[in-house]
């Protein structure tokens, strides 16, 4: 049998019209609990012949394109609307002729955050929500420690902002190079997108304005603010794993029991199809949920709704793929494994497991116009997991290398960095990439960047400064013959907004200086989380 499809306009508030389709079983029954997906990237061309074959298991759908895209009327200026638009078509399906009195939100990335921006109102017919691949908290969308996400949310926006419409788009990643960068929506779209112009001020995260409803405040906390079962879904290659992660965490006791959480090996695409052509990058065999647990989003609404058995996955647990080990596993938190096992930098480019006896210096050469750059996104922009260069590929890459392992080795939680470094800028910044080495080629683990400044608000030149990193949680094996390599640079364009080597607000700089940077060897290090004590080869 095929799916029943009905097409409609749904008139918004304000006038606008969005195209809705309503996909219905065609098993003989007339009202049934509804899933509602609403997206901004359906082109306008898109059948609804796609959708009549696909499976519904009970359930009717409701298929929105966000406002301005698609085949829906008016503008498109991302997270603007999707608060009144979404809550407005609640209100449209609860006088719809198939609705049994339960809604069911799904989405993944943007397709979430058009859910997260309403659940605060808490709606009593919500049963359960499918929320993937997505923060409810803006400024980690666009900044890390103060770095705008060039890569990821400036590449976005600029495909986003009035979607539908035949306007200017002169982008690429280049563009980032302009200083300042205020003003630089008017270069791309040749006009001027206050919105954007606005998120660009205000790189530390406890300004103000990310309170304000322009700022996200609408989402924060959102899942804390309703009480219907959320099931969330990462990767560990995601962009937004670690604010998944920070969500999971600020979720009281109460509501952590009816929730669940789940994070595959994979990237933003958390359940991506079996790769078909030869790849240097692991496939991780055993790793997509649709391998493990076929219709685990139907599985989950049924749960919430009828009480149905949960496998694979349980409530009030994280359960989690550990990479190069071909298991999944089940914890409420994923803490650091046991045995901290430090590497140290030392003079000749390599990682010690013991403290080098000589503490020594490496300088190198940091220009803001010939920024270095790194292949894939790891957790921060797309592309996630990707062969690296060479080490010491730059001048201003600086490789260290340890020696081969002679055991197997588990590490799980938050990998820890402290560089001990100074400059001649009155303020820079450093960025750290952690890969694995296994028959001679390069994959990344985690990435971290951060500056002297946000650190310490006054840096004197010349003067020794430490900066800890805290990576993203990871979960991992390595192997016997595996080694580690820690790159040290100053720059990862275009995933990051390039530091100028001035102080003060980066975005308003209008040039930039070219400065020594240098890492302290010997006190420099990088700290693993392992299952037992470590041992290197002689």
């Amino acid at each position: 049998m095929s799916n029943i499809i009905r097409e409609c306009f749904v008139r918004m508030s304000d006038g606008v019209e969005l195209y809705t389709m309503v996909i219905l079983p065609d098993d003989g029954g007339d009202r049934f609990p509804t899933i509602i997906r609403r997206s901004p990237y359906s082109a306008p061309s898109e059948s609804p012949d796609v959708f009549k074959e696909i499976p519904l298991h009970g359930y009717a759908q409701v298929f929105q394109h966000c406002r301005g895209t698609g085949k829906s009327k008016g503008i498109c200026i991302p997270y603007v609307n999707e608060r009144s638009d979404g809550l407005e078509l609640l209100d449209w399906i609860r006088k719809q002729d198939f609705y049994n009195g339960e809604l069911f939100l799904m989405g993944s990335s943007y397709l979430s955050s058009v859910h997260f921006s309403y659940i605060n109102t808490n709606p009593p017919d919500v049963k359960g929500a499918l929320l993937a691949v997505q923060d409810t908290n803006r400024y980690n969308i666009l900044y890390r420690n103060g770095f705008f996400k060039t890569g990821l949310h400036g590449r976005w926006s600029s495909t986003m902002y009035k979607r539908n419409m035949e306007i200017e788009r002169n982008y690429c990643h280049e563009i980032w190079q302009t200083r300042p960068i205020t003003g630089i929506t008017k270069s791309i779209f040749n006009e001027t997108v206050p919105q954007f112009e606005e998120e660009y001020l205000h790189p530390d995260r406890s300004d103000h304005f990310w309170q304000t409803p322009e700022g996200g405040s609408d989402y924060a906390d959102a899942c804390n603010k309703c009480s219907f079962p959320i099931l969330l879904v990462t990767s560990f290659y995601d962009l937004y794993l670690d604010g998944v992660f920070d969500m999971w965490k600020s979720l009281t006791p109460e509501r952590r029991c009816s929730c669940a959480l789940i994070v595959t090996p994979f990237g933003h695409a958390f359940n991506p199809p079996p790769r078909t052509e030869p790849s240097s990058i692991p496939d991780f065999e055993g790793g997509r949920l649709s391998e493990v647990c076929p219709d685990f989003e139907y599985l989950w609404f049924d749960h919430c709704r009828k009480g149905i058995p949960l496998h694979f996955f349980e409530k009030g647990s994280i359960t989690y793929y550990r990479l190069f080990d071909k298991k999944w596993l089940t914890t409420t938190e994923l803490e650091n494994s046991p045995c901290p096992r430090r590497f140290y930098l030392a003079q000749d480019r390599t990682l010690q497991s013991s403290k080098p006896s000589d503490i020594g210096e490496i300088t190198y050469t940091y220009n803001p116009y010939a920024p270095a750059t790194f292949e894939g996104g790891i957790c921060s922009a797309f592309d996630g997991m990707q062969v690296q260069a060479k080490p010491n590929s730059r001048y201003d890459i600086i490789s260290f290398v340890s020696a081969p392992l002679t055991e197997e080795l588990v590490c799980e939680g938050r990998i820890e960095a402290e560089l001990h470094c100074r400059s001649t800028a009155p303020d820079t910044c450093f960025y750290l990439r952690l890969d694995y080495v296994r028959d001679g080629i390069a994959l990344p683990l985690r990435d971290a960047i951060d500056s002297l400044c946000r650190v310490e608000k006054d840096y004197i030149v010349g003067s020794e400064r430490i900066i800890k990193f805290s990576f993203p949680p990871h979960a991992f094996k390595l192997l016997p013959g595996d080694s580690l390599r820690l790159d040290v640079s100053s720059s990862c364009f275009p995933h990051y907004h390039v530091h100028t080597n001035r102080k003060g607000l980066q975005t308003v700089q209008t040039g930039a200086d070219i400065c020594r940077n240098t890492i302290i060897t010997g006190l420099s290090s990088i700290t693993l989380f392992c299952d037992k004590p470590l041992k290197q080869a002689e």
